[in-house]
């Protein structure tokens, strides 16, 4: 209680300073971004008739682009105040990302607003050597079981905008925790919403009331480093439930260890309730990977299996992801990234075109600014 008096005291004191307290320079605007390219193939893919690869392109290529505007100002007693505003650089249905604004400084860090949840904040995920590929959640990916199958690609970092307030902590002799709070499962809040000012409660199926808390541990050892974390999300409403389905759930955590040029580390997500309309619909992604490094090059070898239920029989889907990735440092925030994989989706209700394997290559880039 006395650690939330402060905080919330800190931001209601930011409003009453007075004016000698405020930053002569005002805010300034800061523009940061990224853009991910690539070109691949998937090759030797189930293609027959109705089958995930049926009427795809056998090669593609991507990219992936966002730029970021944050306006920022430290005051002069020492608190940082801003606003930062993730934009889409290609057309799209969410086509601001995230926005909020945050207060911090030697207490820890508030955020109001768009922003994922503290569970994706302080995650990590399964080594690999690229930031545009590799077999948990890549930016650009070459594989087609999406089509038929239960997802595109395994992840173990869940994501998901909604507005919400996040609390996050300093770094204390390495450990680190945040929480946040959302009403419902929605962003882009304004103002009246189809009439209702507080948005209304019985939205069908929607998972509302959620809490998330995160910790992690990063400390070196003789040369050895240590990353440690796991979070948790609970929701504690589902709204309009006819169906009776359980409230939703979400539990991960990580490990990572490096010594020499080398990193090996795993992960672990599992998602509870995670249909809208049948009860025990569970996912279960877990994997492990390991990278060397020297001079300006990375490798790494890494694998995922995601585990998807189908429907409230014993059924479950199984995701492979095998990647060999690898990227060359060009300049500082500017690399060269490969990858060659394996992708096999396993469907376990009869529905043979749903399975699905292919061998994707790709060779891309990304850009950092």
């Amino acid at each position: 209680m006395r650690n939330r008096f402060l905080v919330s005291t800190a931001i209601v004191g930011a409003f009453l300073l007075p004016a000698e307290s405020l930053a002569a320079d005002g805010v300034q605007l800061k523009i940061s971004g990224r853009y991910y390219a690539a070109a691949g193939a998937a090759l030797d893919q189930d293609d027959g008739p109705g089958e995930s690869g049926d009427n795809t392109r056998d090669y593609v290529f991507k990219q992936d682009v966002e730029v970021h505007f944050r306006g920022e100002t430290t005051l002069d007693n020492g608190l940082t105040v801003g606003a930062k505003i993730e934009l889409e650089g290609q057309t799209s249905g969410d086509q601001i990302d995230e926005v909020f604004a945050y207060f911090k400084g030697g207490w820890g860090e508030v955020r109001f607003g768009d922003d994922d949840d503290t569970i994706d904040l302080l995650c990590v995920e399964v080594t690999d050597a690229s930031l545009i590929f590799g077999p948990d959640d890549p930016e650009l990916n070459f594989s087609n079981a999406g089509v038929n199958g239960r997802v595109a690609t395994n992840e173990t970092c869940r994501e998901g905008d909604a507005t919400r307030v996040m609390y996050i902590s300093p770094k204390l002799a390495g450990f680190q925790f945040a929480a946040s709070f959302m009403p419902d499962d929605t962003q882009d809040t304004r103002n009246t919403v189809a009439g209702a000012g507080t948005r209304f409660s019985n939205d069908a199926g929607q998972n509302s009331e959620q809490l998330s808390i995160a910790a992690r541990y990063g400390n070196e050892f003789n040369g050895v480093k240590l990353d440690l974390g796991g979070a948790a999300t609970w929701s504690f409403d589902r709204e309009n439930d006819i169906a009776g389905v359980g409230d939703f759930q979400v539990y991960n955590a990580y490990a990572q260890v490096g010594f020499g040029n080398f990193k090996v580390g795993g992960a672990f997500g599992y998602q509870a309730n995670v249909s809208s309309t049948v009860d025990n619909i569970d996912w279960m992604i877990y994997g492990v990977g390991v990278t060397y490094g020297w001079d300006a090059y990375l490798i790494g070898l890494g694998w995922t299996r995601g585990q998807y239920d189908i429907d409230s029989s014993s059924d479950t889907d199984v995701y492979d992801v095998i990647e060999l990735t690898a990227s060359y440092k060009l300049g500082p925030g500017i690399t060269l990234d490969g990858v060659l994989g394996y992708n096999n989706y396993n469907e376990d209700n009869n529905n043979d075109n749903a399975d699905y394997s292919n061998i994707e290559v790709g060779a891309g880039f990304s850009i950092t600014f």
